[in-house]
């Protein structure tokens, strides 16, 4: 499937810079778990992950990788 990806990362806040960044990205996979594990690369394989899926299109993966909060969002084109 296509998506358009929204990747969230946000921080604790530091010297009064907004902590949250986004990238956005078109991409094609059949499983975005796996397509996030993939990407990234220095997360420990046994992270936890929380998964939902609105059932219209749009699938949310969430984490923690350090002191970061990691949101992939993942919307059907």
């Amino acid at each position: 499937m296509k998506y358009e990806l929204i990747i969230t990362r946000t921080q604790p806040p530091c010297g009064g810079k907004d902590p949250r960044t986004h990238e956005f990205r078109s991409v094609a996979t059949d499983d975005p778990v796996a397509y996030v594990k993939q990407n990234e690369g220095e997360l420990a394989h046994d992270v936890h992950m929380e998964v939902s899926d609105d059932g219209k299109g749009t699938i949310t993966v969430e984490f923690k990788s350090g002191e970061q909060h990691v949101t992939y969002e993942f919307t059907e084109e």
